[in-house]
């Protein structure tokens, strides 16, 4: 048997108190897991308690001390009878055993009846001491049933979990859950159970209740639907608007559940808040992904998160959203140039071509992508493939903005060709059309090459002192301040 590090559950209940729910459902989970695999192997424990449970450093927990295990054999006949195991498992096969431990063991074991379901018993008065926080000895029993009486002292805990540990407990093997799959089974669902009774037992539920109450007394229910559904919304968007999100929640969840169709008002609510928080993209982020979550066939939401997610430096978050975007639209050049934007972005230039040309090829609104294409022709030093694209951009767009970068590439490429005077004037229409701070830094160029000194200080001036992050602008910059001031030195050393 393995050796397993770590301290054991009866220990750490000592320091650390009792445990939340969320904590007992992961528990309880990784315990049952560890059962499925005992019982697959015709094998039951027989002797589950806090103090044979290590948890170790990484989380997880370790089921400990096989000593009193028993295999199954044959001999186990018409005494005893139990399903037991997975569903690949062998059930109903188990060799009697009367190993017990006060407070942990059911009667049938305690009598020398043992069944895999007496593992259930114990594993549910573990449970029991680990959300209690108390000894089981210390726990009172009901005198009539021989229960014990500790849902009072677990306010964490919800009526449906609570059933549950119940249950596992039950005085008679057949009235436990039969197998560890069924208890795998109704740990899934346990989750949504728990909501839904939290919401069923909300000033919510409540209201709403009531609502469908009197609208069935005036006979129209079935048509009320829609309206009980959109009061909810919009009680759900105002609660959302004073920052109370969690009830926000809640009655967006019941909404849905009347009427399914409110999912699309919900996200379109979240979706225009998102674009609303620009100045803050944390919170878009979370509109967004709220968005999504009440409608994830909106490729738009999914293409923004990406956007915000590209403007946050988090380079998964933008790659998965671009992808899930393209999966719904296949056909979105918006997307696609996005996608493009963020590899060009981190110098990705082969990943950004690739982007840019099928944003281009599909559609002719695509003029942002064959600018950008165009530039990125210039970097690799394909002039001339950068001067067709410039120039076809221009025949499809009269966007002052547009036609002033596709003139700035222009005059860049000629630049680079050395066609000074054509430069300078594709330069200029560029400059005119929009005051675009790459351009004025080309120019200066062109103006230096043809002569035009006094021309080129002054457009030097604005290339120096207009704002602009762009990496090529930031290298114009440095030249023309190396050839002004020369080199940097470092000092010696005395």
């Amino acid at each position: 048997m393995d050796k397993f590090e770590g301290e054991n559950l009866e220990q750490w209940l000592e320091s650390n108190g009792r445990i939340s729910q969320s904590v007992a459902l992961q528990w309880l989970r990784q315990l049952v897991e560890i059962l499925d695999e005992v019982h697959r192997t015709e094998i039951f424990h027989r002797d589950i308690k806090p103090s044979n449970i290590i948890l170790q450093s990484s989380g997880q927990l370790a089921l400990i001390d096989f000593g009193v295990a028993r295999r199954v054999t044959d001999t186990y006949l018409a005494k005893v009878s139990g399903s037991g195991g997975s569903s690949t498992g062998r059930g109903g096969r188990y060799e009697i055993t009367s190993v017990s431990t006060p407070r942990y063991s059911p009667l049938e074991q305690v009598n020398g009846q043992a069944v895999p379901q007496s593992d259930f018993y114990a594993l549910g008065r573990t449970f029991v001491q680990l959300v209690t926080g108390i000894q089981l000895m210390d726990l009172p029993t009901d005198k009539k049933t021989g229960n014990l009486i500790w849902r009072e002292q677990t306010p964490q805990i919800d009526k449906p979990f609570a059933d549950f540990i119940d249950e596992l407990m039950a005085p008679l093997p057949g009235q436990r859950p039969q197998t560890t799959r069924v208890i795998l089974q109704r740990l899934e669902k346990l989750p949504q159970q728990i909501k839904n009774y939290r919401l069923a037992n909300s000033k919510v539920f409540q209201y709403s209740k009531y609502t469908l109450i009197v609208l069935g007394f005036f006979g129209c229910v079935f048509l009320s639907i829609p309206v009980v559904a959109n009061y909810l919304v919009t009680q759900g968007q105002k609660l959302e608007a004073a920052n109370n999100s969690q009830e926000a929640q809640d009655f967006f969840y019941w909404a849905i559940k009347i009427r399914s169709q409110s999912n699309r008002t919900i996200s379109s609510f979240y979706f225009d808040k998102a674009v609303r928080s620009t100045k803050d993209l944390e919170l878009a982020k979370k509109y967004y992904e709220l968005a999504i979550k009440y409608n994830n066939r909106d490729a738009d939401a999914y293409s923004n998160l990406a956007f915000v997610c590209q403007q946050l430096n988090q380079d998964d978050c933008a790659i998965n959203n671009y992808e899930n975007s393209f999966k719904l639209k296949p056909d979105n050049w918006e997307s696609r140039f996005g996608l493009a934007l963020f590899y060009d972005d981190r110098r990705m230039y082969d990943l950004a071509e690739k982007q840019y040309i099928l944003a281009i090829e599909m559609s002719k609104e695509a003029i942002p992508a064959i600018n950008n294409l165009s530039r990125l022709k210039i970097l690799d030093g394909k002039y001339d493939v950068a001067i067709a694209l410039a120039k076809s951009g221009l025949q499809k767009t009269e966007n002052i903005k547009f036609k002033s970068t596709l003139y700035k590439n222009l005059g860049w490429a000629k630049l680079e060709l050395k066609r000074y005077a054509e430069a300078k004037a594709d330069l200029e229409k560029s400059t005119k059309l929009d005051a675009r701070t790459d351009a004025y830094c080309l120019l200066a160029q062109a103006q230096e090459a043809l002569g035009e000194i006094n021309d080129a200080r002054l457009t030097w001036e604005i290339c120096l002192i207009a704002e602009s992050n762009q990496l090529e602008v930031q290298q114009w910059r440095l030249q023309i301040l190396k050839r002004l001031l020369g080199e940097f030195v470092m000092p010696s050393s005395p």
